[in-house]
């Protein structure tokens, strides 16, 4: 990780909540295989989250980023979920930096609903 997990893991967490409850809206990021979400308050103050993801030249490789940036693109956090933790704590930062890049690509590219619709294509062939 190249934050804090400790400093972070509240914000991750309540993302990671908040993404589970569909209260945050993920959309598809700048990159292939990047999603962001903007967090709006009711003055000029405005905070991105981009989670991402990247595999290495032989695939054996994997990394999961998520950022926090402000409304001026001032990055708050940058972490990264790694594959070989050297605490519990790590662990559990990593795993869910991992698991809201899942949901947030889900939601993003309307995973389920192409998954119904291609169930249905199939049974009409």
């Amino acid at each position: 990780m190249r934050a804090d997990p400790a400093e972070y893991k509240g914000i991750i967490q309540k993302l990671l909540e908040k993404t589970r409850q569909k209260k945050v809206q993920w959309e598809q990021g700048e990159y292939a295989d990047s999603f962001r979400c903007t967090l709006q308050s009711n003055d000029a103050d405005s905070f991105h989250f981009v989670s991402s993801h990247s595999t290495g030249s032989n695939w054996e490789s994997e990394e999961f980023r998520l950022r926090m940036s402000d409304q001026h693109e001032n990055v708050i956090f940058a972490a990264s979920a790694n594959d070989l933790p050297t605490s519990a704590e790590e662990e559990d930062v990593s795993l869910r930096i991992q698991e809201i890049y899942q949901l947030a690509r889900r939601q993003a590219l309307k995973i389920e609903q192409k998954l119904d619709l291609a169930s249905t294509l199939l049974d009409r062939v």
